[in-house]
């Protein structure tokens, strides 16, 4: 590694520096120069969105190891009071040679990372841990100010994707097995604990934008002040069912009643070819948004305008079109809400004409003239659940992905990706490609209806 390295225009001394601080007290990895790049565009960002309530922007850096984030921040905004921390001697001292070798001025502390947090406020933290990040989250909620951001990087891969169970459940009070759609599992297996934190403090969340890449994930988060909130927010914690035999999952409904037969609440028919116990419950997990596209999309303008790397604005270009997850637009949209409407009107009318029925004693009906129809074991199986039940929410951007190597045809050669994509939005759906996995797409359709789209669009190419 040469002594001297330049990274958004900034300079640093790595001498004597470890990829690992378990060697070292001094850290520079350089796998996390996209990681870094994408919080200078969330910073700005929300420089640009108007969201801080002061009128100094106040930074920190809590694990600055080198300095090489917050002095890049000092550089590309001068008015910011940038703080730069780090608990070591050693790499606050470095930090300070760092600082005086690029001319600019900066804050160098060197102090507990919960300490510093409890003593003072800040309008913009990026925690960026070598491992788990746990044990700062009640501390970054405890002074954080209306509408302060909070950019929180982990990189403990063996509790967040299921290999070390007994570490996950202690750090995040969470069950993670491995599958398809793990990186977007384990960004919201962050996000729960960040919400319970946050919860602590009468604090509520919004969360502008989820990265994973293979080394590491990132969760950017608005802070929400008030009790209000934060219930609102915890009651989006949510645990998941998932069918290990086809990897179908559904989050659990709000309801302090249990499910008598949760095999249900899945698209699937697993249960119905197969004996056993075929699901398991995960989580839990943040069940909402993850994206907010305006945020996003200011972020891909400043990378544009500060000439960042290409791999960092095709990275966040397709965020943006994640966040957006399109369907159907303009005249095809109008004509598929029309026909919804009018199916939906046909079954309200259908189930007017069973009351009716009912009511009036009439044949099969459950008045007094007639004998109620006692439903079989099947029928109690597809039976489907209170309308009091369905209570998952609307989102705007689709939960998780399907990975097109576990739910292809077999023996079938699909194509692009691309054109993938455009058969499922002209069938109605949402999709979109997804950062977390090049080789999936986020769709809001369910299993059984994405399998069938596949199998259509096999036989039409």
């Amino acid at each position: 590694m040469p002594r001297l390295i330049e990274e958004n225009g900034v300079k640093v001394d790595t001498q004597g520096c470890v990829s690992t601080p378990k060697k070292n007290e001094i850290m520079y990895n350089p796998d996390m120069v996209t990681n870094r790049s994408i919080i200078i565009c969330a910073l700005a960002a929300y420089k640009e969105m108007g969201w801080c309530i002061n009128p100094d922007l106040r930074c920190l850096d809590a694990l600055g190891a080198t300095g090489i984030a917050g002095l890049a921040w000092a550089r590309m905004f001068p008015k910011a009071q940038v703080t730069v921390n780090d608990p070591y001697t050693a790499a606050s001292e470095r930090i300070r040679e760092n600082t005086s070798l690029n001319n600019l001025e900066a804050e160098v502390c060197n102090m507990d990372v919960s300490v510093l947090l409890h003593q003072r406020p800040f309008d913009f933290v990026f925690l960026d841990c070598y491992g788990s990040s746990v044990q700062y989250l009640d501390a970054v909620f405890r002074n954080v100010p209306k509408n302060g951001v909070v950019a929180i990087t982990s990189t403990d891969d063996a509790a967040l994707y299921g290999k070390a169970s007994d570490v996950t459940l202690r750090n995040y009070g969470g069950h993670i097995i491995k599958t398809f759609f793990a990186k977007e599992l384990a960004a919201r297996l962050i996000l729960a604990s960040v919400v319970r934190s946050a919860a602590k403090c009468n604090k509520g969340i919004e969360v502008l934008c989820c990265v994973a890449l293979k080394s590491f994930i990132t969760v950017i988060i608005r802070v929400i002040r008030g009790p209000s909130a934060a219930n609102e927010c915890v009651r989006k914690i949510r645990q998941l069912l998932h069918c290990c035999m086809c990897e179908d999952r559904v989050f659990y409904p709000l309801s302090a009643y249990p499910i008598e037969n949760p095999y249900s609440l899945l698209s699937c028919d697993c249960r119905r070819q197969s004996s056993g116990k075929l699901a398991v419950i995960l989580g839990p997990v943040w069940c909402d948004e993850i994206f907010h596209p305006a945020f996003c999309e200011a972020m891909v303008r400043i990378a544009h305008t500060l000439h960042l790397p290409p791999r960092v604005t095709s990275l966040l270009q397709m965020i943006v079109s994640e966040s957006r997850c399109e369907g159907l637009r303009g005249e095809d949209l109008h004509l598929k809400d029309k026909e919804n409407k009018l199916s939906g009107d046909e079954e309200l009318e259908g189930e007017r004409d069973k009351e009716d029925d009912y009511t009036s004693g009439g044949e099969g009906g459950g008045g007094r003239g007639g004998t109620a129809a006692i439903p079989s074991s099947e029928d109690m199986f597809d039976m489907p659940l209170p309308k009091k039940m369905k209570v998952e929410p609307q989102m705007r951007t689709p939960s998780f992905y399907f990975n097109l190597h576990r739910h292809s045809p077999k023996g079938h050669d699909l194509g692009k990706m691309s054109k993938i994509v455009e058969h499922v939005q002209r069938a109605g759906f949402k999709a979109s490609r997804t950062h977390f996995d090049s080789e999936a797409i986020r769709t809001n359709a369910t299993l059984a209806q994405f399998n069938q789209l596949l199998l259509e669009f096999n036989r039409v190419t």
